[in-house]
């Protein structure tokens, strides 16, 4: 369950926070936290912000810049990461103190060590200091810990740094850049590895994990499509596309059918792309052992033998081609356009015919 904590209403989900968040509450009253719930439900449903979104923005941007400690920012304001930021590293020390907290780097590393996220640590420093924090000075702990990280252990993954990583790929795709766009995505994935316990190998135990900002199912679907468009023009991808959708296999084992199903097609793709024709043919046989009732892998694996790419093919290999297109026609999920497979098997039949009719006239 998820709780509102701006009224008193509760959801069965996160898809159903956000859009309750994003349709009954006023961005202006919404902490960081939940802003970046309303950000993502408005990216996966693909809608505009409003005006009155756009002014909020810009307003903390303006602000942004204009702060500094102590001179604008009243004690009773809200606080928010920009607001963190844009204090020294001892500034945040002594505001800290002032709380009960007394943190030195060798002292913040060894708990940044111990745990993977920001909001982990400041609960730590929470139970363990006699805290003095109120109102939106509880969300100024939580936002230094996450600023510190940043600064004194940006070698130790956290998971508040996913969500950062996302947003910068966004904003480089917005700029056009999306080969770049995809290098950040990347980054986020090998954080999201890091920070992933062991015990953990399914999407949806690993979204409960995970920062509910993020839909990881929609996140690692939309990295994969981008690394194959990217791989259109520039091969190279297709090999980071390889290791990308084999990362997610061994990570994820435990995944749903369909989605592990998909994935390990995308891994054999890559394959055929990359030329390692024997390596592809093998990844389709598995699957074809694993899923006999999806007819993609007979299908591709009869392409391999005699379309685009392939050697000029003998008999049996026109034979064992045959032989799979009628057993994608008759798997138990049924091809969108089994005429398709139906024309090639035409086509084979006529070649294997011809076949003969050579070898029965040089005899």
């Amino acid at each position: 369950m998820a709780d509102c904590p701006y009224c008193e209403q509760s959801f069965a989900d996160e898809s159903g926070i956000r859009k309750h968040l994003y349709e009954d509450h006023e961005s202006d009253e919404l902490g960081r936290i939940d802003t970046k719930r309303v950000e993502q439900y408005i990216d996966d449903h693909d809608l505009e912000e409003s005006d009155d979104d756009t002014t909020h923005a810009q307003q903390d941007t303006d602000e942004a810049v204009d702060m500094s400690l102590g001179t604008d920012r009243q004690s009773d304001e809200r606080w928010e990461l920009h607001d963190v930021q844009a204090l020294s590293t001892g500034e945040i020390t002594d505001k800290l103190a002032e709380h009960g907290i007394d943190t030195t780097e060798a002292s913040f590393r060894d708990r940044a060590a111990a745990v993977d996220s920001a909001m982990a640590l400041a609960d730590q420093w929470e139970d363990d200091h006699d805290v003095d924090a109120s109102g939106y000075d509880q969300d100024f702990i939580w936002m230094a810990a996450e600023v510190l990280w940043s600064r004194w252990a940006p070698d130790l993954p956290y998971q508040e740094r996913i969500y950062d990583l996302v947003q910068d790929g966004r904003e480089l795709r917005e700029q056009g850049d999306d080969a770049e766009a995809c290098e950040q995505w990347l980054s986020a994935w090998k954080i999201i590895v890091a920070v992933t316990p062991d015990d953990i190998t399914t999407i949806e135990a690993a979204d409960d994990h995970l920062p509910d900002v993020l839909s990881l199912e929609a996140f690692l679907r939309s990295l994969d499509n981008d690394l194959a468009t990217l791989a259109a023009d520039d091969p190279t991808y297709h090999e980071r596309r390889l290791e990308f959708c084999r990362e997610i296999c061994t990570q994820f084992p435990d995944a749903s059918d369909e989605f592990l199903l998909d994935f390990r097609h995308f891994v054999a793709d890559s394959l055929t792309e990359l030329g390692r024709v024997t390596e592809s043919r093998n990844e389709f046989e598995k699957l074809i052992r694993d899923y006999p009732e999806d007819p993609w892998a007979y299908k591709k694996l009869a392409d391999s033998y005699w379309r685009e790419g392939a050697d000029e093919p003998t008999a049996d290999e026109l034979e064992r081609a045959l032989t799979l297109y009628e057993q994608a026609l008759n798997a138990e999920d049924p091809l969108e356009q089994p005429s398709t497979v139906s024309d090639r098997i035409d086509v084979l039949e006529r070649r294997l015919a011809n076949m003969d009719t050579s070898e029965s006239q040089e005899e």
